[in-house]
């Protein structure tokens, strides 16, 4: 969402330049993506030298400009240019409000340029002639040296903030982290004949809680004063006439979304807020069709549909150049049924975005009266008749537990101080509750109310605090499930992970019955349709993908179901040389690094089997069993902790680069790589990684012999390092490896 700098200082009083301000919101979690400035650094201080009369136009002249480097033709039309004068000088490639300056042709000339007014710099609304500037101003300087041009502020607003939505609403949360006092629009009162002319039904007081409605006659349907243009176009906002112009002013600066009917397309002088007919047909201003159904709300008169409900108008009730009599609506619709309505007609409006998220429930009946008091300032008319039905709104009461929000987010506020922050923001605490300002729809618990102490005292204020070491969890699930992986691993198996779904072809082969399985109703995929009830299946398929590999260890951890539970299996798999001692021996070390008792099969796929599974290895063992049988019997003990936490080492992070350098060295298959990265961590200093790509054993390279490739990331803290640094601990790296394992590096 964008909103102008300017607009915002109706609201709140700012001494801080954009930039601070920007950084303020977007620390207190508004986040600004950008600030949009509106003069262009190509915009420079020019000095007219000379003027001469167009030769095939009248009005117009060509005056020669000093840029400070050169004099530059410009063609212009205004009538109050005279030698000697600084103006604004728009070069080639300038970026004004709706147009890029280039280099034209104008009857006949050429034109470098632009000088320009008031209003095409965007700093007023005089375009009677060009902008004349002091004359202490300097040749060649950027304008916005001396101007400062409006702004504009490009934020994300996160769903829950429907309230930011608007300049009013953005400049609450200003008001809030500078510290500053909001200019709250006071009540409005307006001189209202009370004819009751209208009457409104609400028959569905779930989606539309409130609806509000002001009749005006006698407007005259026109342009928009050039203020309104101005900022409606600041923000891409197109200016259609001065009716539609004032409601979408409206929506931009409370947030409350309006519409405008021409009061004499209703028939019967009535408004219904209803449901839709099935079948019935209405044509949105845009001039698309929509055929809408029971779950769409509409704003209908006695005859037809005159609107979608929190979308978009219709074109049966459109205000035009001949409209005399208005309604304005004012509401206050279900933000699920907008947010429903609009994805189903793939229609999104400005409106309707605004009605998902929440609008201000307090602010429904006040919206129409500023509207109708804009229209009758600038359009003229009479106001007949005030409406309003439905449920006025109660504000939410969260209940205010200060010693919980400082325990959560680890700060020592007062409760006094909480209450001036609250304060800030608009929320009134009366002893335990609080009062939830009816714009804040997200806030619903205490939980809610930390974390608007939390943004609005600054995150960065809490004192930070070390997290200390927690005490020997018994059973802890998680810490047993990885120690398993890590045993495993350290038994040379490595870790599988295979898709949960089983096609037909899987079932033929492993031979299962499907009418044991849990089959989806609407599988991604129709030929995996379902889900497994063994691991072994997906295991059997990695062993025969990998033929060339002898053996071939591998296990998984996953998930598997069957028609009454879904629980969680640890399946081993080894084929090949010596592939049940393999899983014997791996199954040993489980038991002592865990201490636990497996009592636990293994079994064997025969030859028959494995040829099925296109398996050219002569037999596979195979373990499965519920990863329950672990975590709940397996202990935790001090040296199971302690290991894990050797694994974890923390350090700050450097802004600077890190050099990477690979190196292979060919060493005795007897070393270990963890013994070698060990070692490159304990000798150097400035190593932020060593990380092994590559191993493989071959007679080249000599029996008994293997080669390790190593990228090694080297990072200071302080600096960029040089190539001559690099290369000295390399040096280093290579010579403390030949010493230690008599590694030889490969060419």
């Amino acid at each position: 969402m964008q909103v102008l700098f300017s607009w915002l200082k109706d609201y709140v009083e700012v001494e801080q330049d954009e930039s601070k301000i920007a950084d303020l919101l977007t620390l207190s979690g508004t986040s600004v993506e950008s600030i949009i400035r509106k003069l262009d650094d190509n915009i420079v201080v020019g000095e007219i030298k000379e003027i001469l009369p167009h030769p095939n136009a009248y009005r117009l002249q060509i005056a020669k400009v000093s840029n400070g480097i050169e004099d530059l033709q410009i063609v212009c039309g205004a009538p109050n240019i005279a030698i000697g004068q600084k103006v604004p000088l728009a070069l080639v490639g300038t970026k004004l409000e709706n147009f890029e300056i280039k280099r034209a042709e104008i009857r006949g000339v050429e034109s470098f340029g632009m000088m320009c007014s008031e209003i095409e710099l965007g700093i007023g609304c005089d375009h009677s002639g060009i902008k004349i500037l002091p004359d202490n101003y300097k040749i060649g300087e950027k304008i916005n040296k001396y101007i400062t041009g409006d702004s504009v502020f490009d934020i994300e607003i996160t769903p829950n903030r429907g309230d930011c939505l608007s300049h009013l609403g953005i400049a609450r949360e200003i008001a809030a982290v500078t510290n500053r006092q909001l200019k709250s629009p006071q009540p409005l009162k307006i001189d209202c004949q009370e004819k009751e002319e209208f009457k409104i039904e609400i028959t569905d007081i779930d989606k539309c809680p409130q609806y509000s409605a002001i009749l005006i006659k006698n407007i005259k349907v026109g342009q928009s004063p050039e203020w309104l243009v101005k900022r409606l176009n600041s923000l891409g906002a197109k200016s259609i006439n001065n009716i539609v112009d004032i409601t979408n002013y409206i929506m931009l600066d409370w947030g409350q979304p309006l519409h405008a009917f021409d009061a004499d397309k209703i028939n019967n002088r009535t408004i219904f807020v209803r449901p839709a007919r099935k079948g019935e047909l209405l044509q949105l201003l845009d001039g698309k069709t929509i055929n809408l159904n029971e779950n769409n709300l509409v704003i209908a008169d006695t005859t037809k549909a005159l609107a979608l409900a929190g979308v978009m108008g219709g074109k049966n009730s459109e205000v035009d150049e001949t409209t005399k009599n208005i309604l304005i609506e004012s509401a206050e619709f279900n933000a699920i049924n907008v947010r429903k309505t609009s994805k189903l007609k793939g229609i999104s409006t400005e409106a309707s975005y605004r009605f998902e998220r929440g609008i201000d429930s307090g602010k429904v009946l006040e919206s129409a009266k500023y509207a109708a008091q804009k229209i009758t300032e600038i359009c003229g008319g009479e106001i007949l008749q005030m409406i309003y039905e439905g449920q006025k709104p109660n504000q939410k009461l969260v209940k205010f537990e200060s010693d919980k929000i400082n325990s959560l987010l680890g700060s020592s506020l007062t409760k006094t101080e909480m209450i001036e922050i609250f304060s800030k923001l608009e929320f009134v605490v009366n002893g335990s509750e609080v009062n939830v300002p009816l714009w804040r729809h997200d806030i619903n618990i205490w939980q809610d109310l930390a974390e608007e102490i939390g943004r609005i005292y600054g995150f960065s204020k809490i004192e930070k605090k070390e997290v200390g070491k927690s005490s020997l969890i018994e059973n802890n699930e998680y810490l047993i499930k990885e120690k398993t992986k890590d045993l495993l691993a350290n038994c040379g198996f490595s870790e599988s992970l295979n898709y949960v779904f089983l096609s037909q072809k899987d079932i033929a082969i492993a031979k299962l019955n499907a009418d044991d399985l849990l089959e989806l109703i609407n599988p991604i995929q129709q030929e995996n349709k379902y889900l497994r009830n063994s691991l072994i299946p997906g295991l059997l398929k990695n062993v025969a993908k990998n033929p060339s590999f002898d053996p071939i260890l591998l296990f998984e951890i996953g998930h598997v179901f069957n028609k009454k539970e879904e629980t969680t299996n640890l399946s081993i798999v080894a084929s090949g040389k010596q592939a049940k001692q393999r899983i014997e021996s791996c199954i040993d070390d489980l038991e002592k690094g865990l201490q636990i008792k497996l009592k636990t099969q293994i079994d064997k796929i025969e030859r028959e089997e494995l040829i099925d599974y296109k398996i050219r290895k002569p037999e596979v063992y195979f373990i499965e069993m519920n990863i329950d049988i672990i975590t709940k019997n397996a202990k935790l003990t001090n040296k199971i902790i302690q290991e894990n936490e050797n694994i974890i080492n923390y350090r700050p992070i450097s802004k600077f680069p890190p050099a990477v350098r690979d190196l292979a060295f060919i060493v005795s298959k007897n070393i270990n790589n963890e013994d070698i990265i060990k070692t490159i961590y304990k000798e150097v200093d400035k190593l932020l990684l060593a990380d092994l790509f590559d191993e493989f054993v071959s007679e080249k390279i000599g029996i008994d012999q293997k080669s390790l490739a190593y990228h090694i990331y080297l990072q200071d803290m302080e600096k960029a390092l040089s190539d001559s640094e690099v290369n000295e601990i390399i040096s280093k790296i290579i010579n403390i490896l030949k010493d230690k394992f008599k590694a030889q590096l490969r060419s």
